[in-house]
Formats: structure tokens, C-alpha cells, sequence
């Protein structure tokens, strides 16, 4: 719900040509590529290994234009590592589970998902690297920018991190600090060259965008990247109060917050409140747009929005606690709407520790959470994209 320009798909036949249009849209000459199809709470989408067994897997859902996603249990194919509750990484230090919902609208009817969530395993094809991504589109064309940069983003992420990598040097400085400024460096030029892949393509992005979130998992180095009001959350155990605890988590990118709001107006536009705080052109009322950065939004962008991320080393993460493992949350608003960061928080922690629910079981209860909360408040119910992690 990020901007004041919404789309619902009504026709089952629009539906069906839009879904059918972007399954063939999807990488249509990589041949290597392989995408399952599923009932809706999540695609799954592998890079073929190749004989030397060298290539990521890429784990995809969400985000389908015009495709309105049921509540099904997808199910997870062998040959994606995949294991009862969820996934578990290459480097098996991590597990997760994923879930997309598509939100109803006023009258009840589930609309198009304009969430998705990207998981690539083995980045830039090294088996300790793991990406976890969620975006969150909005505006006319929303699902497709959600969409494309899905698709895009890990590829764009792989391909600056190897050439940070490449040219990294740790003669002069400590690895904690080179690792900070690389995967910062990676994380911007990735932003960038999104940006230029986005305004390449026939989308409309004028006043249609996405959000991202992303987690970047470097052996035990847990990096985090932020474009917009996406969130992400770490917690871990804290044995000496015997409870889960905030250990970090990503400041939302919003107008109202005095840096961001001070970048746009210097920038000739304005901030002022409709419903939520938003950015608005000078002297026209438009795009309305509720994030102060994200990908696309060409004509808030004129006027101080940036794609330009936040990213943050998240330093003393405790891995392989089996009982008590740390984890984190990636999610759209469609959670962060009527839940705190701590009430989350305390959710997964009694999933962990109450109900000894993997990944999977704690990602379908959090986003069941938040759709009763959604009910409980609104008419409406937005997307909500959950990814669980334990370290």
C-alpha cells in the first residue's frame, strides 16, 4: 500500500493471460533455468546444477501479475534441498521457510500479489554465500516491478559482489572492516544497475515501484540491505534473561523521518500527510508515494527519492544453537502494519521455544497472525511475504 495508485484484476481471463504472459517472460533464453509450478504460497525456481556443481540454487515466489495465489502448501521438490520444514542452505548453517499471501480487497476478493521473496543459495557461486530477499510492489504496476526485480536483483547482487570480491584487498585493514565496505560497495552498484535494468523494460514505473529487503549471509557474517518500508528483524537468545531479544533490525524508509524528508524537500518536493505521510510533487498532488526510497517511481524520484540502500554488518550473531537457534525476519507491511518488531519477535519465539516449530511452520503461523490482525482491524488485507531464517 505504498502508493495512491491501486490495481485490482476482476476478469479470470485477464488472470489467466497475465500469469501465462509472465511465465514466459521469465528468463525466456536460459535455458538452464527451470521453474515449478505451484498452488501459490510460494514458486520455486532452481539454476540447474551443471556436471562441476557449481551454480546457485534460486528459490522464488510471489509477485505473479494478475494472478490471484490461494492459500496451498507448496510442494518442495527433492532436488532443491529442500527437507520436511522448510530449506536448508548448502553450507547447512541456515534454515528457512517462505511464504507470499495476496492480500483481499474491500469486498473480500484476493487481488493481485504484488509481494514476492527471492532466496538465492550459493551466490556468485560460493556454497557459504545465501541471499534472502522480499519486496514489496505498489502502484498500477506493481506486480510486475515486484516482478522483474524478483527475477533481477539476486543476479545483479551476484554480479557486483564478485567484482568487489575480486578487487578486495585485506593487507590494510581488518576482515570484519574490508567484509563492511564490500558488501556496502556491492550492495549500492547492485541498486544501481537494478535501477538501469528496471528503466530499460516497457514497464511503466512512473508511479509504480517496489521495496527491498535483503539479507546477506557471508559464512557468519550477516549483512542487511533496506529500500523502503520493508523490514528485517535479528534476534537471539539472551541466556542470562532467558528470553529472545532484539538484536537488530532495519529502519524503515519513510517521509516523516527528518533526513529522509529533509533530501526530498531539498529536492523541490513535499512531504505532508494523507492517510500516512507522503511524498508529493510541488505543485501537483501526485505520486503520493508512502516510502521515501525504493526501486522505480520515476516521477518521485524527481523530487529526492532514491534507490540508494542502507546496509549495516550485523556483528555477534550466535550460529548453530540448536534448541535456541537466532533468526531473522524479512517481511513486507503486509506484517509490520499492526505488529511491532518485538511482537514478532515474541511470536517465533514461542513458536521456537513452546511449539518447536521449524521455519516453515513459524513463517505460516506469522503470516496467519498478521491476517487475523488485519481483519481484526481493516476492510482490506494487504500482501503479506514472510521469510523465517534460523542460524
Amino acid at each position: 500500500m505504498g502508493c495512491i495508485f491501486t490495481k485490482v484484476c476482476l476478469d479470470e481471463g485477464e488472470l489467466a493471460d497475465e500469469g501465462e504472459k509472465t511465465r514466459r517472460a521469465s528468463h525466456p533464453n536460459k535455458k538452464t533455468l527451470l521453474l515449478v509450478e505451484t498452488g501459490g504460497i510460494g514458486g520455486t525456481k532452481k539454476v540447474t546444477r551443471s556436471d562441476d556443481d557449481t551454480h546457485d540454487y534460486v528459490y522464488i515466489g510471489g509477485g505473479v501479475p494478475g494472478v490471484a495465489l490461494d492459500a496451498e502448501r507448496v510442494e518442495l521438490p527433492e532436488y532443491t534441498g529442500a527437507r520436511d520444514g522448510g530449506f536448508q542452505s548448502l553450507s547447512k548453517k541456515l534454515r528457512w521457510g517462505t511464504r507470499s499471501r495476496a492480500g483481499n480487497d474491500p469486498l473480500r476478493r484476493r487481488k493481485e500479489n504484488q509481494d514476492s521473496f527471492c532466496v538465492c543459495d550459493g551466490l556468485a557461486e560460493d556454497k557459504n554465500v545465501t541471499l534472502f530477499c522480499v519486496f514489496d510492489g505498489h502502484g498500477p504496476e506493481g506486480a510486475y516491478v515486484s516482478h522483474f526485480v524478483r527475477d533481477e536483483y539476486y543476479q545483479t547482487v551476484a554480479l557486483a559482489y564478485a567484482e568487489h570480491i575480486n578487487r578486495a584487498s585485506t593487507t590494510s585493514a581488518s576482515r570484519a572492516t574490508v567484509s563492511c565496505d564490500i558488501i556496502s560497495e556491492t550492495f549500492n552498484r547492485a541498486a544501481q544497475l537494478m535501477t538501469d535494468k528496471l528503466t530499460a523494460t516497457s514497464i511503466d514505473i512512473s508511479v509504480s515501484g517496489t521495496t527491498a529487503v535483503a539479507m546477506l549471509v557471508c559464512d557468519r557474517d550477516l549483512f542487511i540491505a533496506n529500500i523502503g518500508d520493508s523490514r528485517a528483524i535479528v534476534a537471539q537468545f539472551d541466556e542470562q534473561e532467558s528470553k529472545y531479544a532484539l538484536h537488530f533490525e532495519t529502519q524503515d524508509h519513510k517521509p516523516d523521518v527528518p533526513e529522509e524528508r529533509q533530501r526530498i524537500e531539498a529536492n523541490n518536493g513535499r512531504v505532508f500527510e494523507w492517510g500516512s505521510y507522503r511524498v508529493w510533487l510541488q505543485d501537483v498532488d501526485m505520486p503520493g508515494l508512502a516510502m521515501s526510497r525504493s526501486f522505480g517511481d520515476s516521477v518521485a524520484k524527481t523530487v529526492g527519492v532514491t534507490s540508494d540502500p542502507d546496509v549495516t554488518l550485523v556483528e555477534r550473531i550466535t550460529f548453530g544453537n540448536a534448541e535456541r537457534p537466532s533468526f531473522a525476519v524479512l517481511a513486507s507491511d503486509g506484517v509490520w502494519e499492526f505488529m511491532t518488531s518485538d511482537e514478532c519477535i515474541d511470536f517465533i519465539s514461542d513458536c521456537i521455544v513452546n511449539s518447536k516449530m521449524d521455519p516453515q511452520s513459524a513463517c505460516d503461523a506469522l503470516v496467519e497472525e498478521a491476517l487475523d490482525r488485519w481483519n481484526a482491524e481493516e476492510d482490506v488485507v494487504d500482501d503479506i511475504t514472510v521469510a523465517v531464517v534460523y542460524f
